[in-house]
């Protein structure tokens, strides 16, 4: 039975490292009742000594596991309050140069995984009439950077998702929020984070120079990985979690500023190329 006077309940995936062990640790801090979950469960010890409930979870596995694995977690408590879908890795590389099952892959932990998860834990959100998703994407996803623009298809997908189920889930009172970070020391530049298409073509100079300089600057980025993780925490549990969230949510000035950027190069190429495509209705 869920319980109203308890703090409430925050399940993370992907918590073995980066933005997700970041979020455990936060929400911990700030009281909540905290479910980190990673697919090897012994990476999350240090979390489940502060508090955490540590669960096991592979985000790919089959429907039917993600199904009972809801069921399960959900029971831990009684209740759900925030779904944070943090799994992911990054394949970087020209997009010529990933084989089919790589890009299956990507697109099966950061796409189909989150969606997978979250419609295995939506009948229990839309019989409480409560809950917040909170899908973490990427700057990537509107901007779509040359050297990993499989990742990138992957996050445009997400905030595609994600803009559809803020519409859609409102009757029943659930929230969605896409949040796009930009550049943070989260371990996505780390080796086990990144992976490069293994079918390299000689000639692509700009998509080697990107994957080059971005796994240099691992470890260097602009953003902090706790701030953002604060900021992402308090934002969508403002209010017992009952305030209006926006579709998306830019987080750091990095994601803000190329996001807009590119927003207004979209508007002002619609304005200049308008006549292109207006005039096509019926007389």
């Amino acid at each position: 039975m869920a319980s109203e006077s308890q703090p409430q309940v925050i399940l993370i995936t992907g918590c073995s490292t980066g933005f997700g062990r970041a979020l455990s640790e936060v929400a911990l801090d700030r009281g909540f009742r905290v479910i980190s979950t990673a697919r090897r469960v012994e990476t999350l010890e240090a979390l489940r000594d502060k508090g955490a409930t540590t669960l096991k979870l592979d985000v790919t596995a089959p429907f039917d596991e993600l199904v009972k694995f809801a069921a399960e977690a959900w029971a831990v408590y009684g209740q759900v309050d925030y779904l944070i879908n943090n799994a992911g890795y990054l394949l970087g590389g020209a997009i010529e140069e990933s084989t089919p099952e790589e890009v299956q892959a990507q697109f099966n932990t950061n796409f189909f995984g989150l969606l997978n998860l979250t419609n295995a834990f939506l009948p229990h959100f839309r019989a409480r009439r409560a809950g917040t998703i909170v899908n973490i994407s990427s700057k990537g996803g509107t901007i779509n950077m040359v050297g990993c623009g499989i990742y990138c298809a992957t996050k445009a997908a997400v905030d595609s998702i994600s803009d559809c189920w803020s519409r859609e889930l409102k009757e029943f009172g659930i929230r969605c929020i896409s949040i796009q970070p930009g550049s943070f020391s989260s371990a996505v530049g780390e080796s086990s984070n990144v992976r490069r298409g293994s079918n390299r073509i000689a000639g692509y100079t700009a998509p080697d120079k990107v994957m080059v300089d971005f796994t240099a600057a691992a470890g260097t980025e602009r953003g902090d990985t706790m701030k953002g993780s604060a900021r992402i925490i308090d934002f969508v549990t403002a209010g017992g979690g009952k305030g209006r969230l926006p579709m998306r949510l830019t987080l750091g000035d990095d994601s803000y500023e190329s996001v807009k950027g590119v927003r207004k190069q979209w508007m002002d190429e619609m304005e200049e190329f308008k006549s292109w495509g207006a005039g096509t209705d019926f007389d």
